[in-house]
């Protein structure tokens, strides 16, 4: 099976993305380039960004380091670690060498517990996908420029539109403000920032590549939005089969024989037929949005899986994102242990998360990655055996480069399938609805003719 990348589907608005990410620099949306050397960046976060390593022990503290980097550069920035030492360590690991680091002021402000942030479970208010898509590009452009979180969230604060993403990116900016995490803001807003969007971000704090995966989330709402583009049309002549077969079902007897009774074709359109169309329509609007509230995303997803074609888009992509994520996070340094911790959760589907989770377990009990990517029962067999010949031949980077590209390949045929059945299925409901329509009119005519031709022979 070949695991070359393959050319992504010709939508407008994925090709705009991908220009945009080509114009900033970017090589997070081209996961067969990942692997080439030195294209991963690894820099440390400006001051009032955060890289760290997992919460492992509530000793944890943070620190204020300053290092400089191959080029002599000096850098400045945030991490979280339990001592100097760790820091020193995990600046080398990431090619830096640190010049001093001192305990950060104010820690109690800067790690609100976890506790504090499931509190407040509901958040700020759901945004648009290109509102976020919109949010996320100026993010990484930011980000990737240089300037500091802080700054970058100021700036973006003042001059979004949608308020809750504008709310939201005041506490992001008071958080890198005071070394906090951007990802923890994100988290008590679970409508806002889908579980895992945060996730993701929370893999690029922790592993230094934090504008690669902003790049990839505006990117993720980028396709969501070309996945429905050209459905406008479809939805609206369903729309408009609904209400005519609530208009048509009342204009016989009502207006036919003569005289027309036009008090009962409006009694029955605008008093009976149209109300019982605005509440189907209503309730099958009500039944999305109660699908889309965090606390029953785990329901949604297991029905997503479920569905034919679609599915299997939801299932690629969730395995793409882990895998990419989890080659980014061993390229940075990170041992096992942690960069499967901070990859499991960048899944968008939620069984699928979860299944990734339990498989944790494993990971902390040294079991080799092929092993725990066999025991979710997610993975291809080939990319199985791609991990297990990187753990024999010390080139695991390379080979979990590989297994990502294999996996995008799957996403890209995985979109282009869903997007034909998608354009299918609602040419086939506006046929089927159309149809109704007609039969309605032509029972509804040739009842009231024989009705009225009824005592013509007596």
């Amino acid at each position: 099976m070949s695991f070359a990348m393959g050319s992504f589907l010709n939508e407008p608005r994925i090709h705009a993305g991908f220009a945009a990410a080509r114009f900033f620099g970017s090589a997070a949306l081209y996961p067969a380039r990942l692997g080439a050397p030195g294209r991963t960046r690894r820099r440390p976060a400006e001051a009032g960004g955060v890289w760290r390593v997992p919460l492992m022990a509530a000793a944890r503290m943070f620190y204020r380091y300053e290092a400089v980097d191959g080029a002599g550069k000096v850098v400045m920035g945030t991490m979280d670690a339990p001592d100097e030492a760790a820091v020193a360590a995990r600046l080398t690991q990431m090619g830096f060498r640190a010049q001093s680091v001192v305990a950060a002021p104010g820690q109690a402000a800067a790690a609100p517990p976890q506790a504090a942030v499931r509190k407040s479970a509901s958040g700020l208010p759901r945004a648009s996908a290109r509102e976020m898509a919109l949010f996320f590009r100026q993010f990484a452009a930011l980000a990737r420029a240089g300037i500091t979180l802080y700054q970058a969230l100021e700036h973006l604060a003042g001059q979004t539109q949608e308020p809750a993403l504008r709310e939201a990116a005041r506490q992001m900016a008071e958080a890198a403000r005071t070394g906090g995490r951007v990802s923890d803001v994100m988290e008590r807003h679970p409508r806002l920032f889908p579980e895992h969007a945060t996730a993701t971000v929370r893999a690029g704090e922790l592993g230094g590549f934090l504008e690669v995966v902003l790049d990839e989330i505006a990117l993720d709402y980028e396709q969501e939005l070309a996945f429905y583009k050209g459905l406008a049309v479809p939805e609206w002549m369903i729309l408009q089969s609904v209400f005519a077969i609530a208009v048509a079902q009342a204009m016989f007897p009502a207006l036919f024989p003569p005289p027309p009774n036009f008090p009962l074709f409006l009694q029955r359109v605008f008093l009976r037929n149209v109300p019982i169309a605005l509440l189907v329509l209503l309730a099958g609007r009500c039944l999305w949005l109660r699908l889309q509230d965090p606390s029953r995303r785990r329901l949604r997803d297991s029905l997503a899986l479920r569905i034919p074609v679609f599915g299997e888009l939801a299932r690629q992509k969730s395995l793409a994102s882990f895998i990419r994520t989890l080659r980014r996070l061993h390229a940075a340094g990170l041992g096992p242990i942690s960069a499967w911790e901070g990859a499991m959760n960048v899944a968008a589907n939620g069984v699928i998360r979860q299944r990734l989770n339990e498989a944790h377990a494993l990971i902390r009990q040294n079991v080799p990655l092929h092993t725990a990517f066999a025991a979710t029962g997610l993975f291809a067999t080939e990319a199985e055996q791609l991990l297990a010949t990187g753990m024999v031949s010390g080139q695991m980077v390379d080979m979990l480069d590989r297994v990502a590209a294999y996996y995008q390949d799957n996403v890209d045929r995985a979109f282009s399938t869903a997007r034909f059945w998608m354009f299918r299925i609602a040419s086939s409901l506006f046929l089927a609805l159309s149809g109704a329509v007609l039969i309605v009119l032509v029972k509804s005519y040739f009842d009231s003719v024989f009705r009225f031709t009824e005592g013509w022979l007596d």
